[in-house]
């Protein structure tokens, strides 16, 4: 395994080459086929007031700060069991440090951490070492009240991803997705880990497909409130609902282009589905499908100039892109009998889809010019609706991989699964927001 001070080194050696000082900083490649894991030990979070009490709040920020770097494949996370140092001693002043002790246990870097309650007011500090250097890598404090606890976790976790990356994690993101039972529909918002879940919508009727506007402070759905499957946005800082599209016939697969520019959508006002644009300033959609088969679910690329769709157009249903005028439109996927809701990543590399195999769906990826169709799930049941992580490293779908529908995420080729939502409900259709999300 190549250490710490490996990748320590090549940073100096290059930053004493452009200007004789060396600054220390991690960069390791989350795609390079020979990654392997860096071993990180992270201490219990010292509470400096503990005569105030809430140990609760420690336990909370330690399993968040732990859950993130675990999902992210990117650590090896070390039993604290190991640990020699007691947590009580604690220091984080890295002169104070006995790093020895640390590479003892086989830690690679060193996650440490301290918090204390004033009155209902919360300070929390997190610090990041690596250990053959023996040196602080990331130092960050947070302020905020008791509910605040898994934020500055969060925040923290992105920022250590960042560090270690270049790139920024995605742990303060939200999914959000269709709960459905017999008597309600809801439209539910949770963290990307399945916490702190909540209905921001729900009806007796018909609700489908909700899908994040890039701002993060808006959702698109389809509904049929007015006894129509129209076209609908709701604000999450208001709630207030605005009706997008009501034509007679079809009005769904509602899709925000990156930067929120243009909206598209499945109409079939004219007879059968096909997909139009509504520019951000524009009074009229555009149609940009036109032939008799039917078209729908259109997924954006990440510079919002392709769009991928699904077409029967050749008999069975499999996925196309085509420009986002309309133009130059092209068949994706040749294997399988039934291809559906292609999504694009963020990173723009890979299309994820659901495709028929053995007689139930499995999430599959593939690239926009056709090559390297993986299927990247293997399970029982079905799974559905893929969405993208805002990095592009993870995907989201819906499964009934344990008998009920449920949400799952998992890293994008398939590894580390995650079960988000277990409540009775079937829970289904899932998207994943961007990093910025309305709070």
């Amino acid at each position: 395994m190549k250490s710490l001070r490996y990748f320590f080194l090549i940073h100096c050696l290059l930053l004493a080459g452009l200007s004789g000082v060396c600054e220390a900083k991690i960069y390791l490649d989350f795609s390079d086929p020979g990654f392997e894991k860096l071993s990180v030990a992270i201490q219990v979070f010292k509470n400096l007031r503990p005569e105030r009490g809430g140990a609760e709040i420690g336990r909370e920020m330690h399993e968040t700060v732990s859950s993130d770097l675990g999902f992210s494949g990117l650590f090896q996370l070390l039993d604290p069991v190991s640990f020699i140092e007691d947590p009580l001693l604690s220091q984080t002043d890295p002169a104070k440090i006995l790093f020895q002790d640390w590479r003892v246990v086989g830690a690679d870097a060193l996650i440490k951490g301290a918090w204390a309650l004033n009155g209902d007011q919360l300070q929390a500090e997190f610090y990041l070492y690596d250990v053959y250097q023996q040196k602080q890598i990331l130092g960050k404090r947070y302020y905020g009240g008791m509910g605040d606890v898994r934020k500055m976790a969060h925040k923290f976790a992105n920022e250590v991803i960042r560090e270690i990356t270049g790139e920024a994690g995605v742990f303060d993101s939200r999914i959000v997705y269709l709960s459905v039972t017999p008597a309600v529909r809801q439209i539910h918002v949770m963290d990307y880990d399945g916490h702190n879940d909540r209905v921001v919508y729900e009806e007796e009727g018909i609700v489908m497909s909700p899908k994040w506007a890039p701002d993060g402070e808006k959702i698109v759905f389809t509904s049929y409130r007015d006894d129509n499957p129209d076209l609908y946005q709701i604000t999450l800082r208001t709630g207030s609902v605005l009706k997008i599209s009501g034509e007679s016939g079809i009005n769904t697969g509602g899709a925000y282009s990156p930067g929120g520019g243009r909206l598209a959508y499945v109409m079939s006002k004219d007879g059968n589905p096909e997909i139009y644009i509504l520019d951000k300033y524009g009074k009229k959609p555009r149609r940009v499908t036109n032939n008799w088969a039917t078209d729908v679910s259109p997924a954006w690329s990440s510079d919002g100039e392709k769009i991928a769709f699904m077409s029967d157009r050749a008999g069975n249903p499999h996925i196309y892109v085509m420009e986002r005028d309309g133009d130059s439109p092209y068949r994706l996927t040749f294997q399988g009998s039934y291809n559906a809701t292609p999504a694009w990543s963020p990173r723009g590399d890979r299309i994820a889809l659901a495709t028929m195999n053995s007689g139930h769906f499995q999430i599959a990826t593939i690239k926009p010019d056709k090559s390297e169709f993986r299927i990247v799930t293997g399970n029982a049941g079905d799974n559905e609706t893929p969405a993208w992580s805002p990095d592009g490293h993870f995907l989201c779908f819906s499964s009934t991989m344990n008998g009920k529908a449920d949400i799952y995420i998992m890293n994008a080729n398939g590894t580390n699964l995650r079960r988000i939502t277990s409540k009775g409900a079937r829970n289904l259709a899932p998207h994943w927001s961007p990093r910025l999300v309305f709070d």
